[in-house]
């Protein structure tokens, strides 16, 4: 047993701290006690003697020792003073700790497949330039959305009224989409909007299909979902059926038909027939990413699959696509548009699943930030996010045509061709490098280059590292220069 003048000192609160003398007093007595250090049956100083030796004020010494009392871990026992009551067996509770942390590991679920992602730093694939978008323009429209009555501000069972319309009117615009409203379902992202579509259109066993190489969003969300996963093959003409099916119909298809990513293909015509005919065959939901569609510079972006889905059926002219209602969910996201802290994305279902879309978000807890909603809401309607997206086409073209000019002429990487379009890029190394090594070097040199073989995932990573996946948004041009010089300088030592 410690020496009462031992172990009192310890209680002494610190002057300045930002928690109070009483709380202070408090938690250090309760570790204490919990921990077994001070035994049942400790005898503690007297109110007034432990306040006078700490400087304390004895009220504050008599309400921690009330707490205490009130909660079990000690006793007063009249002439006999003040004494510990609860035995901690410290002992037995680092046995029960140590067995748990070696005897009860994580399920197979939430073994994380995502390789990890720096994606704040240079040439980091798929970031965007937060400094583009005007901030003036965002604290103007945060300020308005601020000023949302009352009722605005409880918890939500559903969007704000106003952004799904704005929303809507959004993907008329730009992605030839025209919806209902009510069919947009407002989430965080698009990592949510895969949690929610999984939830609703599968059940554990399922198959999913994936392209590969592909997001690996998708194939985490799936997977902590438990669906088996097969791969969607891509080549030059965008994802292609697998030449052998498995047995079971996959409950979900996941494509990025308009920009695939990380290649840039496109799905050509009678692919996206194809799978559109082969998904009302057997009831399977395709999930639409429509990734950087917007940043298609050099052509108009490509309509959304959703809304040849739509011309289908208002045509007549698939007959098996129109009588079994193929669903095509269609999801976006502003965080390219604005930055990826706006978090503010969409997932477009078919009417009469929007109900149970709602319930099901919130059963995953997706909340409704009001405000952050009010302000995209508000952005759409003034015009701020068509304006933006004007100006920041053409920088970001400029910046990838100055990239792939640096690539071309750098004799470590094969010939690259634009593809129009993207906030990334696949760079082919003429020579293969260690893998490890390359990945170490980008590191040190803070760049956010990634290895091609992460984004195939239904594959084995290399030891060799064949090409690169370097993103274009996060680097301005006369920075470009450089940053070419450190990936140089990165590969070489990696040979």
């Amino acid at each position: 047993m410690l020496n009462t003048p031992e172990w009192t000192e310890r209680l002494r609160p610190e002057s300045g701290h930002a928690l109070s003398k009483v709380r202070q007093l408090y938690l250090e007595l309760y570790q204490c006690i919990s921990s077994g250090e001070l035994p049942k049956g400790l005898q503690l100083p007297s109110t007034r003697a432990l306040a006078d030796q700490l400087s304390l004020g004895r009220n504050t010494v008599i309400a921690v020792y009330n707490q205490l009392h009130d909660e079990g871990l000690i006793e007063g026992d009249g002439r006999r003073g003040t004494r510990v009551l609860y035995s901690g067996n410290t002992q037995t509770l680092n046995a029960a700790i140590n067995h748990q942390t070696t005897g009860r590991g994580l399920s197979t679920r939430s073994n994380p497949q995502s390789h990890s992602e720096r994606s704040f730093i240079a040439l980091a694939p798929g970031m965007p330039d937060p400094d583009l978008f005007p901030q003036s323009d965002w604290r103007r429209a945060t300020t308005k959305a601020s000023r949302l009555a009352t009722k605005e501000l409880g918890y939500r069972n559903s969007p704000l009224p106003g952004l799904q319309s704005a929303i809507a009117r959004h993907l008329t615009v730009y992605r030839s989409l025209s919806v209902n409203p009510d069919r947009i379902i407002v989430t965080s992202g698009t990592r949510q909007s895969l949690m929610l579509a999984t939830s609703l259109y599968s059940d554990h066993g399922q198959s999913a299909w994936v392209e590969s190489p592909g997001y690996r969003g998708a194939v985490d969300a799936f997977s902590l979902q438990g669906l088996n996963l097969h791969q969607l093959t891509v080549d030059g003409q965008g994802s292609h059926l697998p030449a052998i099916q498995p047995d079971d119909p996959p409950a979900l298809i996941y494509l990025t038909p308009c920009f695939h990513y990380p290649s840039g293909a496109p799905l050509q015509i009678e692919t996206r027939k194809v799978l559109l005919q082969f998904a009302a065959q057997n009831n399977s939901v395709i999930f639409e990413d429509d990734y950087d569609s917007e940043f298609r510079d050099a052509s108009q972006p490509r309509p959304a699959l959703a809304s040849q889905v739509q011309q289908l059926m208002s045509s007549g002219s698939d007959t098996t696509a129109c009588q079994n209602n193929p669903i095509v969910l269609h999801a976006g996201t502003f965080s390219k548009l604005l930055f990826p802290a706006a978090r503010v994305g969409w997932l477009v279902v078919p009417e009469s699943h929007t109900a149970a879309a709602h319930s099901c978000l919130r059963m995953l807890g997706g909340g409704h930030n009001s405000v952050a909603q009010a302000t995209v809401s508000e952005l759409l309607d003034n015009g701020s996010i068509a304006k933006h997206l004007a100006r920041a086409r053409p920088i970001y073209l400029q910046r990838r045509r100055t990239l792939l000019d640096a690539l071309n002429a750098s004799p470590l990487f094969a010939p690259l061709h634009d593809i129009g379009g993207s906030l990334s890029l696949v760079a082919t190394l003429k020579t293969p490098v260690n893998a490890k090594r390359l990945m170490a070097l980008l590191a040190e040199q803070s760049l956010g280059a990634q290895n091609f073989d992460d984004f195939l995932w239904h594959e084995k990573t290399r030891t060799k590292l064949h090409a690169l996946v370097i993103g274009v948004g996060n680097v301005s041009t006369l920075g470009l220069p450089k940053i070419m010089a450190r990936l140089e300088k990165c590969v070489r030592e990696a040979a």
